[in-house]
């Protein structure tokens, strides 16, 4: 099935892509490298897929962010599964390098796309009870 684009004041609008995106708002800095190890911590991707169910329940829809999962005494942070309306953006910068006088600057041309829609995001908006690690 085809959706006609809308017109509107600006001009046509295209359709916004079919595909819906699920995203966790990870209070820390997540590398390439280390998304095995925060998934872990939010205790396994098995949880993280029962979380994002669409048929799951309020208290199934609970995430627990544990920061030192070896260490009893440290709490898990709980974070909640909201529903949300945002969109995936995928930017791309076009490099050229523009030598004037004697300094090269780069000048860039972006590109956006939209590749889809983030339909459900968990947060962890809760502190998680800090303490020094004694060594």
């Amino acid at each position: 099935m085809q959706s006609t684009p809308t017109f509107v004041a600006g001009g046509c609008e295209p359709p916004l892509p079919p595909l819906s995106f699920y995203s966790v708002e990870y209070p820390g800095y997540v590398q390439p490298s280390s998304v095995p190890l925060a998934i872990s911590n939010l205790g396994g991707q098995s949880k993280v897929d029962h979380a994002f169910k669409r048929t799951a329940s309020k208290t199934q829809t609970l995430l627990e962010l544990s920061l030192r999962p070896g260490n009893p005494f440290a709490h898990p942070i709980p974070g909640d599964v909201v529903g949300t309306n945002n969109l995936l953006l995928k930017v791309v910068k076009k490099k050229r390098k523009h030598v004037a006088d004697e300094y090269p600057c780069t000048i860039g041309e972006y590109t956006a796309e939209v590749v889809g829609i983030v339909s459900k995001t968990a947060r962890f908006r809760s502190v998680s009870c800090l303490f020094p690690v004694l060594d």
